[in-house]
């Protein structure tokens, strides 16, 4: 596992995309604070706040999603893959080396670069709250650890990384863009009973969704949600809410991963 680890992050980061992403990250980031700075400080849930997760919703589930997804479907069309198959590795040892390579990867260039936009915005005179720098920094971070989860599975399935693109773009447009709307008209159609339980149970089934709720509960505003999420504002907000997450994603992990193992046994054998 430790060299299928060495070899996804020596390949992550001798690619050119890689350090594109840094660029990209420091001028975000770098921007959305220098807005703020004519205010008091950023400290809890505002239009620069919601502003920051949106960005951060659009654009790293579907980077994600492709990243991770090319990272396996590149080795299926080179024979790479069927190489692997004549070692002794395990599957789930290489789900979990390409899986640690590929976090480590895209964690190392997202704190690099988020660290770099925060000594830019202290520099510009700007206040900015420890506990929400930590707040963004996390919800980034499971971002991306979810969706490189659903990227290396979508790899599993697709043959090619044409169809492994179109289908993360596909989830990406679902999950991400659409879901207020679709999650609207689905509801409609449903008994006004039954409404309250479906929400929550689409909240669980969108990782995206999840920690966007969590993250805005654990500001103090998960007002904003109205009276159908008091009782997840409450359980988030009890000394339970961090257990529950973390039960989530590993709950999330295992799924994923076992479906992925079933998909990759099959494959190993065409």
């Amino acid at each position: 596992m430790r060299n299928l680890w060495l070899s996804e992050w020596k390949t992550m980061t001798r690619q050119r995309s890689y350090y594109l992403f840094l660029i990209l990250w420091v001028l975000v980031f770098s921007l959305l604070f220098l807005l703020e700075r004519n205010n008091t400080g950023i400290s809890s849930f505002t239009n620069i706040t919601g502003t920051i997760v949106n960005i951060l919703l659009y654009l790293l589930p579907l980077f994600m999603m492709i990243i991770g997804s090319f990272s396996i479907t590149n080795e299926m069309e080179s024979g790479q893959w069927h190489l692997l198959c004549t070692y002794p590795v395990s599957i789930p040892t290489y789900l979990v080396g390409k899986l640690a390579g590929l976090m480590t990867a895209q964690a190392t260039v997202f704190t690099l670069s988020f660290g770099i936009s925060m000594a830019i915005g202290l520099l510009a005179g700007i206040q900015l709250s420890l506990p929400w720098l930590l707040g963004i920094y996390l919800f980034s971070l499971l971002l991306i650890y979810v969706f490189l989860i659903l990227g290396l599975f979508l790899g599993t399935v697709a043959r090619t990384r044409w169809k492994a693109l179109m289908t993360s773009v596909a989830i990406w447009f679902f999950l991400i863009m659409i879901w207020p709307t679709a999650l609207i008209a689905l509801l409609g159609l449903v008994p006004y009973p039954l409404i309250d339980p479906l929400m929550k149970i689409a909240m669980v089934l969108n990782p995206a969704e999840f920690l966007r709720v969590f993250l805005i509960i654990q500001w103090d505003s998960g007002a904003i949600f109205g009276a159908s999420y008091d009782g997840v504002v409450h359980l988030f907000q009890s000394g339970t809410g961090w257990s529950i997450l973390i039960g989530y994603m590993m709950a999330y992990l295992l799924i994923l991963f076992s479906l992925s193992i079933l998909c990759l046994r099959r494959r190993r054998f065409l």
